[in-house]
């Protein structure tokens, strides 16, 4: 029997529900792997000898998964928090074992023969936005879709020279919307601002490095989800209330969500933009401005969903399950 093999954690319920699907049908053999525990619930072997060549991973039920039958990985969400609980480690000695565990998650994403959703290496490539706005950029002459003005900087003066006298814009993190405040991990959300605050604290940027937008006025907003060959779209009605009009992610209840049929040439968009990143599974972000306008700001090739199918009803679950049983 074809095997799937799950890298994620103890805590993800996108997993669970896959794998509840999955069960039912019968004709996949599942093993999870919930990395914080590689150490002390799962034994592993990567060697070469007499030229026998073994790769696996095997679980405390004795599952073993392994890697030279060209089966199926789903990089859903590893956590790189591993317990070593019992190991009487002293804390120089547990940062070595930590780093050697990654090391090891590393190799898994190495080994060939593998069939990737989505692969580690591209899915980390392909995270970093700049580089999705100028894929954007050039497919922008092929489909309507635009992309907002954009400037990552750590330079005040690049920064007024991009957007000293326009109107009002937006500033993101680079990479990484978190931050851990007094031991509390914390979002930071998108922040709109005037030219005249950006005018009046354009130093901090010397800093930090810091992402600039122009702002961009919303109709309502869309998650586009890409599994494979198919293509899911839910429309946020963001703008209904004062607290989601800049950034709804915080207070996701207050905005209305239904399933939105897009027009052909904007799924197209998205089809090949995963395509060119070397994905099979996106959760693309958008903007629909009044004029009807589609604008393009992220895709998350690590990205939540199963709120979208709690809050409408679309079939994500069933989705990976039926891509799953297609590619094992």
């Amino acid at each position: 029997m074809k095997q799937l093999l799950i890298i994620t954690n103890k805590q993800d319920l996108h997993a669970d529900n896959v794998i509840r699907h999955l069960y039912k049908t019968k004709n996949l053999e599942l093993l999870r792997l919930n990395t914080e525990d590689l150490l002390t619930k799962y034994k592993f072997k990567f060697s070469i000898m007499d030229g026998n060549i073994e790769a696996y991973v095997q679980d405390g039920f004795g599952r073993k998964f392994d890697f030279n039958n060209n089966q199926c990985v789903w990089f859903r969400k590893p956590s790189l928090d591993f317990d070593l609980s019992g190991t009487n480690l002293k804390l120089e000695e547990a940062e070595f074992v930590k780093t050697e565990l990654k090391m090891v998650i590393e190799t898994l994403y190495s080994l060939p023969n593998t069939k990737w959703v989505n692969d580690p290496n591209m899915a980390r490539k392909s995270s970093h936005k700049y580089q999705q706005l100028c894929l954007v950029q050039r497919l922008g002459a092929k489909y309507p879709v635009r992309i907002p003005n954009t400037a990552i900087t750590n330079s005040s003066r690049i920064a007024k020279e991009c957007f000293g006298g326009s109107g009002d814009l937006v500033a993101k993190a680079v990479y990484t919307g978190n931050i851990v405040l007094n031991g509390i991990k914390q979002g930071i959300e998108t922040q709109k601002i005037s030219n005249e605050q950006f005018c009046s604290n354009i130093d901090s940027i010397d800093i930090s490095p810091t992402c600039l937008q122009n702002y961009i006025q919303k109709k309502f907003e869309l998650r586009i989800v890409v599994i494979g060959n198919k293509v899911f779209a839910v429309k946020i009605d963001s703008q209904i209330d004062e607290r989601t009009k800049v950034d709804w992610r915080k207070h996701t209840a207050l905005c209305p969500h239904t399933v939105f049929i897009l027009p052909k040439e904007i799924e197209a968009f998205c089809l090949e933009f995963i395509a060119l990143q070397k994905l099979v599974y996106g959760s693309m972000d958008f903007i629909v401005t009044p004029a009807g306008e589609y604008v393009f700001l992220e895709n998350n090739p690590y990205g939540q969903w199963l709120w979208l199918e709690n809050m409408t009803g679309i079939p994500l679950t069933k989705a990976f399950a039926d891509y799953f049983l297609s590619i094992c």
